[in-house]
């Protein structure tokens, strides 16, 4: 909110004092006089005794919001300022309770904001969940508390206030970016914590939510090959090669298909490790198209060439090999 709009607001709750009337009743005038002075304990129990008056009057409930708000009983001013909102007769009664609430929920927003820019994640959190208490409808609370536990590096509860705020304001794209970001973050800690299925499930909801996020094919693929699912390793390395450039995935790409052919090696049926070795030849020869020079590619040639028993082709390796190796 702008100091402009701020500074509005006060005045129109100022305004209020003198503007705002509940018939001739004595409790409510003197509530407000009560709340001026900062005398809580008797205007919360005057607005009390005016709603008894007038059941269905919401100025009382707004004015005992207030007094709540103000001594920090932030669950019980949320629950009057919206028991106003329903009693409110008109437009004009659910803008003067909108603005108090604006004005009380700015208030911690605020705090918060300067809390995060100190570099206080903790501190500032309790201010957003403040902003929340008063008011659940804004995703703006959401968001900055998310922030503030993904600065904390909590990862589940940042995700929490993301998604919250998300319900509130299903289109807003910025939130969704900061919701990636941090599923991002918890994948990435899982994975370093050597929970690869956990990571996994993370990295999935990226793909899910936002398929065009760089670098998720990779971090999927990486994890399944961690995992040993090298057929789904296989599927997410192939789409995040941009082209046939990227050595490191290319060189993934055959160990997956290597690791297979053993699976099958393993299990006896040696038979079916022949379409996953010849598989694995079309990552390495273009590997070695990349960088003719690079001895771990012809080594890997070799072996593969033994493997499915072609002779000829393996001792060309070697021979490229020795060349190499006289080279240095």
């Amino acid at each position: 909110m702008s100091v402009a709009r701020t500074a509005a607001v006060v005045m129109a709750l100022a305004a209020i004092v003198f503007l705002a009337g509940c018939g001739a009743d004595p409790a409510f005038t003197s509530g407000k006089v009560y709340l001026q002075q900062e005398n809580y304990e008797n205007a919360i129990e005057q607005f009390e005794i005016a709603i008894r008056n007038d059941a269905k009057a919401w100025e009382p409930h707004m004015w005992l919001g207030r007094a709540y708000a103000d001594t920090e009983e932030l669950q019980m001013a949320h629950d009057e300022f919206f028991i106003a909102l329903d009693l409110a007769p008109d437009q004009k009664a659910i803008d003067t309770i909108d603005n108090t609430i604006i004005f009380y929920w700015q208030e911690h927003q605020q705090e918060g904001n300067l809390l995060n820019s100190a570099s206080k994640f903790q501190d500032a959190v309790l201010e957003f969940e403040k902003a929340i208490l008063i008011d659940p409808r804004k995703p703006d609370a959401y968001a900055n508390l998310g922030y503030s536990y993904h600065m904390a590096m909590d990862y589940d509860k940042a995700i929490e206030a993301f998604e919250m705020a998300l319900e509130v304001a299903p289109d807003n794209e910025d939130l969704l970016t900061n919701l990636v970001s941090v599923y991002d973050s918890k994948a990435g800690n899982l994975a370093v914590l050597g929970d690869l299925e956990s990571a996994l499930v993370y990295y999935e909801k990226i793909e899910s939510i936002a398929p065009e996020t760089n670098d998720i094919q990779y971090n999927i693929a990486e994890a399944h090959y961690g995992l040993k699912n090298y057929r789904a390793a296989i599927v997410a390395y192939e789409r995040s090669l941009i082209d046939d450039e990227d050595e490191y995935v290319l060189y993934r790409v055959f160990l997956c298909y290597w690791g297979i052919s053993k699976e099958f090696e393993d299990d006896g049926v040696p038979e079916l490790a022949i379409p996953e070795l010849e598989s694995a030849l079309k990552p390495l020869e273009r590997l070695a198209e990349l960088n003719p020079e690079d001895l771990s590619t012809h080594r890997a040639l070799a072996r593969v060439y033994n493997k499915l028993g072609r002779t000829e082709e393996a001792m060309l390796e070697l021979g490229i090999i020795e060349e190499l190796l006289r080279q240095d």
